[in-house]
């Protein structure tokens, strides 16, 4: 009885499918277009396409019809389509995009970026195509946004410190389509990804969506790829100095009868990063330090870093939009200048000390709009990461910046500290189920689950420590339910979503014992509750107002809990951050209809948190602690002023005020260490059409960044003009030319025009003045 019922829900459900017409719109360039008006003129008979430009036009009977696809900005499109046998092949429809002049006024549509941009969430989104001739990576990118600030210890490849109006680190959790990639290894990191492998990158600063699932305490970042249904070939190199080399593959073929596509993306860095810093020397004679400061030049600093990432499946079919299968190869090798978090220029480099890492990763994904029945929408991921680590520690030798050493001059140790010889394995198994359904235009519920997975298991020849620590399985077991639903009302004038995030957390972890060669069993479990609330209103079409709330809860990272085996010792008794997170914003819009035109932003923030886990900088035995209490407010802005499609001047800054909260504490109201407060950018780009011939562009672009001085260490116990970070301004030109609407393209990038001396994070020299040309050729049947 069962089996015949369900065959005949099968049939049902297959002649309803088969009487259904279905299609996708997307505009010139292979975006979707969603709103776009989808009307069968002779019945009266339409609907609108979904945020992904798909549509559904269900119970037709068989017969001719005349389909009219029409959109804001774009010429209509009429076609005549015939039902037959109740069948009738899904439509790609193609709108070319039009300009309607009327007293000056030019009508366009929403693109899906401005459509991010207009949630309640408080979020920022780049879109890369105007970057992608930058030879910038993904964190020089981040780093022109307000509220964003990224410090680096040098050059490329290595340590960096990002941070969110006023969160950094492992609270800001970083997601590449969606999937998290705190746990993809150094060599898959932000400052790997050049410009032209990403889409756009969307930016939430406090409350976080349900289907970017993780922990976040303070936002998220989500660097979006290519995955439009189109041919395209994207290559590039760049050739710097301090012997740096960029290149990047990204490449699409797509058939769109059997839907059958296959993607690769890849990169490879170096760099020597072999350039000059200013240093007091250590007199040998007198043991003293020199009083003035000579200039040196790197010389074991060294960085390369590949990947490549190929990925196989279908799209667009009845059943899947997507359904890929990938693998990831990936590794980099980093020589060592010193210690990655000592304070200052060591008087004496580290000369052979290494670290290097590799990972494997398999991935699947999966998403279809309308899965079963209209307006349900499901994503989906599955990904398995297999990742090694080697760090090096065992030469003797002392080294001196003119590259000359003393043998055996510490015949117990290594060069930053204890000898080691630390090989680590990490695998990792993450896995996610998004289902979005809409009740009606103005009701949307959606569910998400997330499951991450970690095992470490490493040794070291030379620490007894490591061994024992690393010798059996530290595992870490992460789950998040989280639950989500959106009211728009008063003409979707009002949006309120409102969420609820389950938390689960489950620790098994060793720690050797005072004598190093014991274990210390460490079992954990815990479970916490998050919610919040995001609501937008829209006083007019240019004027938005937005507010947001978060309970956010974050546990502590195998970095924070186990230590690395050389620098960062382990602290397992490290407990879950919590904070309430609190935005309120305005945003401005002025009439797209003109031939200029300004967006303006303000986002007032507080972050409140209990039990803030802080890095602990202590020479070369570093590690993780809990204040108790520590809270951020601040606030950024971003204006954007365009004129004619040619001047581009775009503005942002931000306020932070982080203290420690702790009335009980000695430190109490003082300033975090380490952490600026005032910074902001200013970028000014021009554009010149049909230069030397048509369909050619020329850009010039400045970019000037300002970081105010702050204090390294606590101010309070600071001396008086000592432990602190000079402000810094730099100033970056880049000339672009583009040939053949895009096909070519040369680009030449000035950095730190006036060779400012930048130090930065824990008062490290950045790169001074350098020079970087790029070569890039683009090729898509559909650009």
């Amino acid at each position: 009885m069962r089996i015949s019922l369900l065959f005949v829900l099968l049939c049902c459900q297959a002649h309803l499918m088969a009487q259904t017409l279905s299609g996708v719109v997307r505009d010139g360039q292979g975006q979707a277009l969603p709103g776009a008006t989808i009307l069968l003129t002779d019945s009266g008979k339409g609907t609108a396409a979904d945020i992904d430009g798909k549509f559904q036009l269900l119970n037709l009977k068989d017969g001719k019809y005349k389909l009219r696809v029409s959109a804001i900005g774009f010429d209509p499109k009429e076609t005549v389509i015939e039902v037959v046998n109740g069948n009738v092949s899904p439509l790609r429809v193609q709108l070319t995009e039009s300009s309607t002049s009327l007293e000056e006024v030019v009508v366009t549509g929403k693109s899906e970026a401005t459509l991010i941009r207009e949630q309640a969430y408080a979020v920022s989104v780049v879109e890369a195509k105007k970057l992608k001739n930058s030879s910038a990576d993904v964190n020089q990118i981040l780093n022109r946004v307000s509220g964003i600030n990224i410090r680096q210890n040098g050059g490329m490849g290595s340590n960096f410190n990002l941070s969110l109006n006023g969160l950094s680190g492992n609270r800001v959790r970083t997601f590449i389509n969606g999937i998290p990639m705190d746990y993809f290894g150094s060599s898959l990191s932000l400052n790997n990804f050049p410009a032209n492998l990403i889409s756009s990158i969307e930016i939430y600063k406090g409350a976080v969506p349900i289907h970017l699932s993780s922990d976040a305490l303070g936002g998220s970042i989500n660097i979006v790829t290519d995955s439009r249904p189109v041919n395209f070939l994207d290559v590039s190199y760049s050739l710097g100095s301090f012997n740096t080399h960029i290149a990047a593959i990204n490449g699409q073929w797509h058939e769109p009868k059997t839907g059958l596509t296959f993607r690769v993306k890849s990169f490879y860095n170096h760099s020597d990063n072999d350039y000059p810093i200013d240093i007091r020397l250590l007199d040998e004679e007198s043991g003293k330090l020199d009083d003035n400061y000579s200039e040196v030049t790197r010389f074991h600093d060294a960085y390369d870093s590949r990947m490549i990432w190929a990925e196989g499946g279908l799209m667009d079919k009845s059943w899947a939009d997507e359904l890929m299968i990938g693998v990831v190869f990936s590794d980099n090798y980093k020589e060592l200048q010193q210690d990655p978090f000592a304070t200052g220029t060591s008087s004496f480099p580290v000369g052979e000390a290494t670290n290097q890492s590799d990972i494997k990763i398999v991935n699947f994904s999966y998403r279809k709009k309308n899965l079963g029945i209209r307006n349900l929408n499901v994503r989906s991921y599955v990904v398995y990461s297999d990742a090694n680590q080697e760090k090096t520690d065992i030469s003797t030798y002392k080294y001196s910046w003119d590259g000359s050493f003393i043998e055996d001059a510490h015949p117990t140790t290594g060069e930053l500290g204890r000898k080691s010889h630390f090989f680590l394995n990490r695998k990792n198994v993450l896995a996610n189920l998004n289902a979005e359904y809409e009740i009606n235009p103005h009701h949307n519920v959606s569910l998400n689950y997330s499951l991450n997975r970690l095992e470490l298991v490493g040794s070291d020849e030379f620490q007894p420590q490591n061994n024992t620590q690393f010798s059996t399985p530290n595992t870490m077991n992460k789950q998040v339910m989280g639950a989500a639903y959106t009211n728009k009302a008063l003409d979707d004038r009002l949006s309120t979503t409102i969420f609820a995030k389950q938390y689960f957390y489950h620790l098994q972890s060793n720690n050797s014992s005072y004598s190093e060669d014991e274990i210390n069993s460490f079992d954990t479990r815990n479970n916490k509750t998050g919610f919040g609330l995001a609501s937008t209103f829209f006083i007019h079409p240019g004027l938005q107002i937005k507010a947001s709330y978060e309970r956010a809860n974050r546990f502590p990272e195998s970095l924070e809990m186990y230590g690395d085996g050389v620098s960062t010792i382990p602290n397992p008794e490290l407990i879950p951050e919590i904070s309430d997170n609190y935005n309120l914003g305005v945003r401005i819009n002025s009439s797209k209809a003109k031939l200029n035109g300004y967006v303006a932003e303000v986002n007032l923030f507080v972050r409140n948190s209990q039990d803030y886990i802080r890095f602990e900088p202590r020479m070369n035995r570093s590690y993780y602690v809990n204040d108790k209490s520590v809270l951020a407010s601040g606030v950024d802005l971003a204006f954007n002023y365009s004129w004619r499609e040619k001047l581009n001047i775009g503005l942002g800054g931000t306020y932070l005020d982080l203290r420690n909260n702790d009335e009980e504490s000695a430190l109490y109201q003082d300033r975090l260490p380490n952490e600026p407060f005032l910074f902001g950018n200013l970028i000014i780009s021009y554009s010149v059409q049909n230069v030397f011939s048509q369909a050619n562009q020329l850009t010039l672009m400045n970019i000037n960044r300002y970081v105010h001085d702050f204090y390294l260490k606590w101010p309070s116990v600071a001396s008086q003009g000592k432990s602190t970070i000079p402000s810094r301004l730099t100033n970056d030109i880049q000339l672009t030319y583009s040939a053949q609407n895009g096909r070519y393209n040369l680009s030449f990038l000035v950095s730190n025009v006036l060779d400012a001396k930048v130090m930065d994070n824990f008062n490290q020299q950045n790169p001074g003045r350098s020079f970087n040309l790029k070569l890039r050729y683009f090729l898509s049947n559909n650009p």
